[in-house]
């Protein structure tokens, strides 16, 4: 080869490499979008008096609130365009519960960039005397899409001092730019705060993805001695709504046993129509008093005016929440909470959780099943975090179903921890799986690890990214949300003294997104 000719040949090359190298670099450049910002809550002109940042809550509070933090990230994207996403998260939260707040934001680039937006669910976001939002707190975001492109947002909404709390709802039909104000679902009057009879939590939304007048809300109702699992569904596009009615409580699954709890209902439709509730239980035994952790679900066959009578098994499994095992704080995590997904195309069911069997240590690991036959026989369960070693803490799985059928599976780590160093290293991955849950590959969506220790506490419960993460999918990509620290390198300051009021303005973490090609 002449010199002329080899020159020729590396300048194609290195033109090429140049462009290659562009490309992977505009792909980093895109991979972790921060999509949350310093908090838009009034501060009464000192963030750093607690009196002052407090007062838009509107009542006395007590704990630690962490001004600048988000946690517990939703995310959910568009049918009709996959570039529009809509995200959720706790805005300043709460170290004795809930935020001041719930953020939100819109993207219609995929992801590329991010638009905040301020829903009135609470005092602090705006809500006046009397609307239907006129609460100090907020929690637990959800955000769906119907199939005209509706956004629907749920949240709830909480007064601490004297624990009123209610479910409520706001609708977007402009990509997440304006919602209407929030509509109520149910709402709990005031009640003595210290013995408190009725209260709401860990609420879930689903639009139906097939009829766009139908929209179906879950959620726990805890009374005195009673848990209850109950469901509202909408007609009209989520305008009103049906009176909350049970659907599962406490009592006997078999002749000498017991469910005493249940906790954590996520909804999937099948293509068929027919509507699936997945959630977790506690099942004691009268005679011996074993109690049993176990993944369960029920089906309603006429878009939620029915349901199953009886509990469907999933898998029983090893209720644990992952640990700074080197300074003895837990991590308030998804514990026992399912996370469910459905292929639109075949119907085939995946429920991922925590669960401590795969884990060598007896430690926070993932297990996920799954079902072809509409949730009535469940796969066992495999591992969902194999391409790390069985010794390493794996927590917070979150799944969804790309168009292609792949499964994936988002989730914390500590594989690359060190023991003994300052930081509490960790990331977060997602694992691939095809149809049949064969395990195809691993992407880690965090170039490099964070410190979970700069995180916000909840009191004895320890540290908090959230109870979920948020995943799904934008054609054959997978979208991501999830609360990432950032490494101020503060003290870790535990136990907690809730006792009295006090500010942290520190911005210890926030809400990233990830795109990612399986």
């Amino acid at each position: 080869m002449s010199r002329k000719l080899w020159c020729l040949r590396m300048t194609v090359v290195r033109a090429g490499l140049a462009i290659t190298l562009m490309k992977l670099g505009a792909a980093a450049a895109q991979a972790v979008v921060p999509i949350s910002g310093l908090s838009p809550n009034p501060d009464g002109g000192n963030p750093n008096d607690a009196a002052a940042v407090t007062r838009c809550n509107g009542a006395p509070q007590t704990g630690v609130l962490y001004r600048n933090s988000e946690s517990e990230p939703h995310l959910a994207v568009n049918p009709l365009d996959r570039n529009n996403l809509i995200a959720g998260w706790h805005q300043d939260r709460w170290s004795t519960g809930g935020a001041q707040s719930l953020g939100a934001a819109y993207s219609r680039d995929g992801g590329q960039s991010w638009t905040r937006v301020v829903i009135p669910f609470t005092r602090c976001a705006g809500a006046q005397p009397g609307s239907s939002g006129d609460y100090e707190r907020a929690s637990d975001p959800w955000i769906s899409f119907g199939p005209t492109g509706t956004a629907y947002f749920m949240a709830l909404s909480i007064d601490r001092s004297s624990n009123e709390n209610a479910m409520l709802v706001s609708r977007s039909t402009d990509q997440g730019a304006s919602w209407s104000p929030p509509t109520v679902i149910v709402r709990q009057p005031a009640q003595d705060a210290v013995q408190a009879s009725v209260s709401h939590d860990k609420n879930s939304l689903l639009a139906d993805p097939y009829d766009a007048r139908r929209v179906y809300a879950a959620w726990t109702v805890f009374r005195t001695g009673v848990t209850s699992l109950v469901f509202s569904r909408s007609t009209d596009g989520g305008r009103t709504w049906s009176p909350p009615a049970p659907i599962a409580t406490m009592g006997s699954v078999a002749r000498s046993a017991l469910a005493v709890f249940r906790q954590g209902a996520q909804m999937a439709v099948l293509p068929d129509g027919t509507l699936v509730s997945a959630f977790f239980r506690i099942v004691t035994e009268q005679r011996s008093g074993a109690t049993a952790y176990e993944q369960v679900l029920l089906r309603s066959v006429d878009q939620g005016r029915h349901w199953s009578r009886r509990d469907i098994p999933v898998s029983v499994f090893g209720n644990v929440t992952a640990r700074d095992v080197e300074l003895g704080i837990p991590v308030r995590d998804a514990e026992g909470l399912p996370s469910l997904a459905v292929n639109r195309r075949t119907g085939a069911l995946y429920m991922a959780w925590q669960d401590s069997r795969f884990n060598s240590l007896g430690l926070a690991g993932i297990a996920i099943a799954r079902s072809v036959d509409g949730g009535l026989t469940w796969s066992g369960p495999v591992r969902a975090n194999p391409g790390a070693d069985n010794r390493v803490q794996a927590f917070l799985p979150t799944v969804a179903v790309n168009d292609d059928g792949t499964v994936g599976v988002l989730f914390y780590d500590f594989r690359n921890d060190v023991a003994g160093d300052a930081p509490l290293s960790t990331d977060v991955h997602l694992s691939l799986f095809d149809a049949g849950l064969n395990y195809l590959d691993e992407k880690r969506l965090t170039p490099s690890s964070f410190d979970l220790r700069q995180m916000v506490l909840t009191g004895a419960r320890g540290f908090f990214p959230g109870d979920y993460m948020g995943l799904s999918s934008a054609g054959a990509d997978f979208v991501a949300a999830f609360t990432r620290s950032n490494d101020l390198g503060l003290p870790v300051l535990f136990p907690q003294d809730n006792s009295g009021v006090s500010v942290d303005a520190h911005d210890r973490q926030s809400i990233m997104f990830v795109r990612q090609a399986p």
